[in-house]
């Protein structure tokens, strides 16, 4: 009889890293329609899904973080997937792993290398954290797609589950710190996923403050999703990052 492990051991790993607002389990839909072809390995970043943070939140202390994950998980060949704040953590960590970076990196919905746009208001009502009403209305902002109960629900709840240290430093500094100027350097091929109707980091932020900064990119447009595409579509996701394996 074949050792099952064989068939393990021949699939492409791919480590995800969550939106601000999420955690690991924010990508279980997606992985559900991988699981056979991809071994997935979504990270909870450091004060997200209930984990602890041991160092002062930076961009850089992030991507060491990420890195450490990926050594002890001992990939040595792998594909970085990042959505919106976890986008913008996988091209610095990208660029910080010399000695084992990743194949490829897909970014989905992507908080720009630049900085994130976003106005005081809205800053403002965000900052109000931890408070049920206002996740459920940063759902409701970042969606075109209805979501279902139990995806509503894990999107409103995973927000309330984040450390107050690791909130309030993306909002007040992490999206706010450019790292455009490194990512220039970066020649890992990229493909960027977005949706023309993303209501967060829309098309125009994708074109202006994503693409221009990047050597190696692929642009793939979606239509008729928001922001939380790997809840609002999960399968259509899958599928496209199916066909990023080769």
């Amino acid at each position: 009889m074949e050792n099952p492990k064989a068939f393990t051991t021949s699939k492409k790993a791919m480590v995800f890293l969550h939106y601000f607002g999420g955690d690991a389990g924010s990508w279980q839909w997606v992985c559900k329609h991988l699981e056979e072809e991809v071994l997935c390995y979504p990270l909870n970043l450091p004060g997200f899904g209930g984990t602890s943070v041991s160092e002062t939140p930076s961009i850089s202390s992030f991507s060491k973080y990420i890195n450490d994950e990926i050594a002890a998980l001992d990939l040595k060949d792998y594909i970085l997937v990042g959505h919106s704040m976890g986008g913008k953590l996988s091209l610095n960590a990208a660029l910080q792993n010399v000695a084992n970076p990743p194949s490829k990196i897909v970014l989905i919905a992507p908080s720009p290398p630049t900085t994130e746009d976003m106005s005081a208001d809205e800053k403002e009502r965000m900052l109000k954290h931890p408070d049920k009403e206002e996740a459920i209305q940063t759902v409701k902002k970042g969606t075109v797609k209805s979501l279902n109960k139990e995806r509503f629900e894990y999107a409103v709840n995973s927000q309330l589950r984040i450390a107050e240290i690791s909130w309030q430093w993306w909002l007040n500094t992490g999206m706010n710190n450019s790292i455009a100027t490194q990512v220039k350097k970066l020649t890992t091929p990229v493909s960027v996923i977005f949706s023309e109707d993303d209501p967060v980091i829309t098309e125009e932020a994708i074109q202006k403050e994503v693409l221009p900064y990047l050597h190696k990119a692929t642009p793939i447009s979606m239509k008729g999703i928001g922001h939380l595409m790997p809840l609002e579509a999960p399968k259509k996701l899958a599928l496209l990052l199916k066909q990023l394996l080769a």
